[in-house]
């Protein structure tokens, strides 16, 4: 016989290969089922009695986790959106042509039912958590749109004429992907930007209101910053004919894509169907698509307005008070649960790597800086989940309304911010590799973040609308009668921690009020933002340590506050007139 080859002996090069592969094999999972902290705030904010619950969210939890594939095709060249003036037979009708890919993922995505669940009492954390696992992905241009129709079905459940509710709301909340009405929401003009007061779109009145039809009005001018552009429906704001300038002279809309061809008040879902001639263009055409930093999957484009047909959206005074309470109110809450996605999305990322990359001889999950900066990336996941899962709920049920207000704004600004430095924090630990874009998502996550801290207000005009509402409503009073004795239910030294700074920020504020000029006091209230926030975030956090059985240990609540110290004495920082003795 002859002699056997020794057997090939696996080199490191090998072994460092093996490892990886390893770690993608099991990467997947379930993000519902493999996270004990989303399921335990479920629980907590859900009806004790739907027992389908937990198994709904871990279909979805395992089948949004495997989507990986397409929403990384969609999400890149050459695969992007793309904008097609004319049909094959020369009409005009303004659509937007997606991948293949997109579809697939929309498929699971509205499969889930997350719209359905708009406006139904109780059922606010579960469309928190299917939000929250849909953003794994980041943007994955569909997540936009979500928060959109949400916003809008909002809005007609509550201002809508009853002709819109009855005509719309099916084909909005509908599961089927191939059937189901989306929507968008323009408010952005070039001029304007995120002062709204500016925007100079015009309305004129064509038919008025009747008990069987809502009022017909004619839109003339532009938006600047269409996202959602292929939605067969858009929410925007315009100026009536002889309405005052600013914010309050503003009129709310709903425009659809298409005229419809016997005039009823209806809309088609064609922008993604074929086989069907177009209903002609509604009097308006796309200038161009955005090519964005971020968010690349979704359709963001240019609109000139040519008399497009409107139809109103509540009370024509009412117009931009009913665009922030419930449209971008909407939106707020969605682009937090954003955030709080993107933050689990980089925590599974870099505590897998970690637990699989060896270097100088042991894996680097036992290094004391990589192990410290998982434990922030869970603790921040945590914290953005359970503080914007306890608004949506709040915000559901109606309690502490004036708390609530301030605190979706002020949890917007927060979320945002520390998504992207989550972010940032996960790359590091992956180094190198995180840049490379077919290695990890983290590269296309980064890029989603910039655009989330944009989006439904900068943190500036965020700050600005938090400062007025202390001013002249005195909302962070109501905030805190509604955190304190939440605080003060909290034993031992996460109470103790808690406590002191709710006491801090009840001084702060009065040194915020104290500034009498709008503008000056942004950066100070950026402070007060932020330490109210990280209270807030900690009784969440304390409540979910209190659980039976708990989902994470007290011990997070203090990690939380010791990488969020209060900040230094703002009289220190010279942002606040002197005062003298």
């Amino acid at each position: 016989m002859p002699p056997q080859s020794p057997a090939v002996q696996p080199t490191n090069i090998d072994r460092g290969r093996q490892r990886l592969i390893a770690w993608r094999d099991a990467d997947a999972g379930n993000w519902y089922w493999d996270n004990s902290v989303l399921r335990a705030l479920v629980g907590l904010h859900s009806p004790p009695d739907d027992t389908e619950l937990e198994d709904r969210l871990r279909d979805y939890g395992q089948r949004i986790a495997a989507a990986e594939p397409l929403v990384h095709r969609c999400s890149h060249d050459p695969y992007l959106p793309t904008l097609e003036r004319f049909d094959a037979l020369g009409r005009r009708h303004e659509r937007v042509r997606f991948d293949g890919s997109y579809h697939e993922l929309g498929k699971i995505i509205y499969g889930s039912g997350v719209m359905a669940l708009t406006g139904q009492r109780g059922r606010a954390a579960e469309q928190a958590a299917l939000m929250i696992l849909t953003a794994h992905h980041g943007e994955g241009g569909h997540t936009c749109p979500l928060a959109c129709t949400a916003g809008l079905i909002k809005s007609i459940q509550q201002v809508g004429h009853p002709q819109l509710q009855r005509q719309l709301l099916p084909g909005l909340t509908d599961p089927q992907y191939a059937t189901r009405l989306h929507g968008s929401q323009f408010l952005t003009e070039i001029q304007g930007g995120s002062d709204v007061g500016a925007n100079a779109t015009a309305a004129q009145l064509l038919q008025p209101e009747t008990a069987d039809q809502p009022a017909l009005w004619a839109l003339t001018g532009e938006k600047w910053f269409c996202s959602v552009i292929d939605s067969p429906l858009y929410v925007l704001t315009a100026r009536p004919a002889g309405a005052p300038e600013g914010t309050r002279g503003l009129g709310l809309f709903l425009v659809p894509h298409d005229l419809p061809a016997d005039g009823a008040v209806v809309a088609k879902a064609l922008a993604h169907q074929g086989g069907t001639p177009p209903d002609p263009v509604n009097h308006f055409s796309i200038r161009r698509l955005k090519h964005k930093l971020g968010t690349r999957a979704m359709a963001s484009g240019e609109v000139d307005w040519q008399g497009a047909h409107g139809w109103q959206l509540g009370a024509i005074d009412r117009g931009f008070a009913n665009a922030v309470e419930i449209v971008l109110n909407t939106s707020r809450v969605f682009n937090a649960m954003a955030c709080a996605g993107v933050m689990w999305r980089a925590y599974w990322e870099a505590s897998g790597f970690a637990r699989h990359r060896q270097a100088f001889g042991a894996t680097i999950a036992d290094f004391p800086s990589v192990d410290q900066a998982i434990a922030q990336l869970f603790a921040e996941a945590s914290a953005a989940s359970a503080s914007t899962i306890d608004l949506a709920a709040r915000a559901d049920s109606g309690e502490h309304a004036l708390a609530v207000r301030i605190g979706i704004n002020m949890n917007k600004y927060w979320t945002s911010v520390r998504a992207t430095q989550m972010v940032r924090q996960a790359m590091e630990v992956l180094a190198g590799n995180a840049a490379i874009e077919d290695f990890t998502p983290l590269g296309r996550l980064y890029r989603d973040c910039m655009v989330t801290e944009a989006w439904e207000g900068t943190h500036n005009v965020l700050a600005a609308q938090t400062w007025r509402d202390m001013h002249k409503l005195r909302l962070h009073s109501e905030w805190l009668v509604w955190m304190t004795p939440r605080a003060q239910a909290v034993s031992g030294p996460l109470g103790s921690l808690i406590g002191q700074r709710l006491q801090l920020l009840d001084a702060q504020a009065a040194e915020v009020l104290a500034i009498a000029d709008g503008g000056k006091a942004v950066l100070p209230t950026r402070a007060w933002m932020e330490n109210a926030m990280i209270a807030h975030q900690a009784v969440c956090l304390a409540e979910l340590a209190a659980l039976d059985p708990s989902p994470i240990p007290v011990e997070v609540g203090l990690h939380w506050l010791a990488l969020h110290p209060p900040r230094a004495a703002i009289a220190e920082r010279g942002w606040w007139p002197q005062r003298s003795n």
